[in-house]
């Protein structure tokens, strides 16, 4: 089962609009605290949902991309506009009033340390290369800049349910493959320099259609964040990118010693002077 897929079909259940909820809340106490001039969205949530409408930084940007089906819906109707009006832009308002950038994940159109926030909804899982989308987030971030990161977690007691199921079994493996665990991406982001600044673990309660069902399973989640907090279906990780600072080396230059009275070097025509003058007093 392709990782688009997944994602679309979840976040249409019950189970995922509550957790689409969460990220609100989540995204919205972490970027209370966020200042700068620009905000990148960028993964499968860019065309959906728009995480930066609570944001302090005005500008924004989401940016959809090229998957293996092809182009989105949405950058499909943009290309055919650009095309039919002849004019070679790559980026255009949306619906949310955000500007959509047309690229891939592990190639970012944007210049180097000019970002300060960038929110990657399941970047990872959809790219064949997340060593590189990390690589580029690093990149285009500012110093001291942050990233919030969203995805599913391969532990949840959720997806374990499925291994169950006998038909669904090689396609939750295949897909498993896919989806890093929070603890993993943590670790690549610490060897890029990052400081972790909060986990998040969210989603326990099943998949299940009912709506009266699904509220009163919602004791699950206060459970959950208490015994297993690690086995939630979703994690959501901010991040803060940690830059050291290199200060050049200067030679220490130290005062000359004072010279005092006896130590002074003196040549034969100056000692017998003294010996004259002071030695006979």
């Amino acid at each position: 089962m392709n990782v688009n897929d997944y994602s679309e079909k979840w976040y249409k259940t019950l189970a995922g609009q509550d957790a689409l909820q969460t990220i609100d809340s989540l995204c919205t106490d972490a970027m209370s605290e966020i200042f700068g001039y620009y905000a990148l969205q960028m993964g499968f949530l860019s065309e959906q949902h728009d995480l930066l409408i609570n944001s302090r930084i005005a500008a924004g940007f989401s940016l959809i991309e090229k998957d293996s089906r092809g182009f989105s819906d949405v950058a499909s109707t943009l290309i055919k506009n650009v095309e039919h009006n002849k004019n070679d832009i790559d980026i255009t308002p949306n619906n949310t009033n955000r500007n959509l950038i047309i690229s891939t994940n592990e190639q970012l159109p944007i210049e180097t340390d000019n970002i300060d926030l960038v929110i990657a909804t399941h970047a990872l899982e959809t790219s064949i290369d997340p060593h590189q989308v990390l690589r580029e987030i690093d990149r285009i971030l500012v110093p001291e800049g942050h990233c919030i990161l969203i995805g599913f977690n391969p532990f949840s007691l959720v997806r374990a349910g499925q291994f169950f199921k006998p038909k669904y079994y090689k396609k939750v493996n295949a897909n498993n493959k896919k989806l890093r665990s929070a603890h993993r991406v943590r670790d690549w982001f610490s060897v890029l320099g990052f400081e972790v600044l909060d986990v998040h673990h969210f989603g326990f309660r099943p998949r299940v259609k009912n709506q009266k069902l699904f509220d009163s399973l919602l004791w699950l989640e206060k459970l959950g964040k208490t015994a297993w907090p690690v086995l939630g279906n979703m994690y959501i990780l901010h991040v803060k990118k940690q830059v050291v600072a290199m200060h050049p080396h200067k030679k220490v230059w130290k005062a000359p010693a004072v010279l005092t009275g006896g130590k002074v070097a003196l040549n034969n025509t100056a000692r017998k002077v003294r010996r004259q003058n002071f030695y006979n007093l």
